[in-house]
């Protein structure tokens, strides 16, 4: 049962109503900037942006950073309905929010789901918690449900802290990262954030919640090579070497290598999809393929810190992909090869991934924690 999760399907008029509310009923509070999920011109690669920054910026002042990638157990699902509308109360001032809310209240309470399997369906049954996962209302509604657990991390003011901005937490939906220069300030941020899940009934998937500790760029500062565990919900959590945060693998030793590997891997495998299922397409047909499925790098902007022979290789399997799916000789000329298809080489992919995300960045950067990384 654990290996499923239900998606609620609403009809049409279920999702105009939503849409309505969610007009009236979105606002913005000081701590949506930790908030980098459900919201316009943000994304994973921001988020990643500014932990690699923050990160970064630490290291090379000579300090540890002690990371720790909270997991929920369903997070979405354990949302408190009653709970949820009091905050929805708390934070609106209109009287048209307040009627918006109460007609949530009512509607939420009183509806009825039912599930569906292989076109044979379920008797009819309630729900009382947990927001709708693909619901237009659902992201601003957990948005406003965990404020105050993020709230309260960022008021301790403990951890990482740069010109007087406390970047103690990073946010993106349900995963959270907290940070900290040293030990005891990783725990007290475990202890405030465990105090806090308590009350809005969200509990820790600890086998799943790891920590990181990062050192220092200069070796001689090292304060010690092993720390004692964390603790969180009566539990020790694990530390790792390199961990898959948002889609980005995070080495301890902060190089790129690992995750430039890990694209290089997605790449063959998208090629090879599209020799087994497309081979005997036109070119005009392979090119959109190809371009579509095989040129979406996923945030190679972000790479920065990497040996040269790693991205080498990766620009390597590149070239060999476009030869293998469009038929050309193994010795062919990759300029020549390139000027046919129309396709741009390795080079000018990553020179453009790299220009996009910095506009992107500095589009976003009102929110005072991108622009405090974009100073960094």
């Amino acid at each position: 049962m654990d290996n499923y999760r239900a998606i609620a399907i609403s009809n049409a008029v279920t999702k105009i109503v939503e849409s309505v509310m969610l007009s009236s009923l979105e606002d913005t509070d000081a701590v949506d900037d930790y908030q980098f999920g459900f919201r316009k011109k943000h994304s994973t690669g921001s988020c990643t942006y500014v932990f690699k920054n923050i990160v970064n910026f630490y290291r090379q002042h000579g300090s540890h950073v002690f990371s720790c990638f909270i997991d929920f157990t369903k997070a979405f699902d354990s949302v408190d309905y009653w709970l949820l509308f009091c905050m929805l109360l708390d934070s609106s001032k209109s009287v048209i929010c307040n009627f918006m809310i109460r007609l949530l209240g009512f509607w939420y309470s009183h509806q009825l789901m039912f599930v569906r399997w292989h076109n044979v369906d379920s008797e009819f049954f309630g729900i009382g918690n947990g927001v709708k996962q693909g619901g237009i209302l659902s992201p601003y509604l957990f948005r406003v449900y965990i404020r105050d657990l993020i709230k309260a991390v960022v008021v301790s003011k403990v951890g990482c802290c740069i010109s007087g901005c406390y970047v103690n937490l990073l946010a993106y939906a349900d995963d959270i990262v907290i940070l900290a220069p040293s030990w005891h300030g990783l725990q007290t941020l475990l202890a405030v954030i465990e105090n806090v899940a308590k009350d809005i009934g969200l509990t820790f998937n600890t086998r799943k919640t790891v920590c990181m500790v990062l050192n220092p760029t200069d070796r001689h500062k090292i304060v010690c090579n092993s720390f004692p565990h964390f603790k969180l919900a009566g539990s020790e959590l694990m530390f790792v070497s390199q961990f898959k945060y948002l889609g980005h693998i995070v080495d301890n030793s902060f190089s790129d290598d690992k995750d430039i590997c890990r694209e290089l891997k997605c790449l063959f495998a998208r090629t090879n999809l599209l020799i087994r299922r497309f081979s005997h397409c036109s070119r005009d047909v392979k090119i959109r393929l190809f371009k579509s499925f095989c040129i979406c790098f996923y945030d190679i902007g972000l790479w920065l810190n990497y040996h040269a022979y790693t991205l080498n290789k990766f620009a390597s399997a590149y070239v060999k992909c476009v030869k293998l799916f469009f038929g050309f000789h193994k010795y062919s000329s990759v300029t020549n090869m390139f000027l046919q298809l129309g396709l741009p080489s390795f080079d000018t992919i990553i020179h453009n991934a790299r220009v996009r995300f910095v506009a992107n960045s500095l589009a976003v950067a009102g929110n005072r924690i991108v622009a405090t990384a974009n100073l960094l």
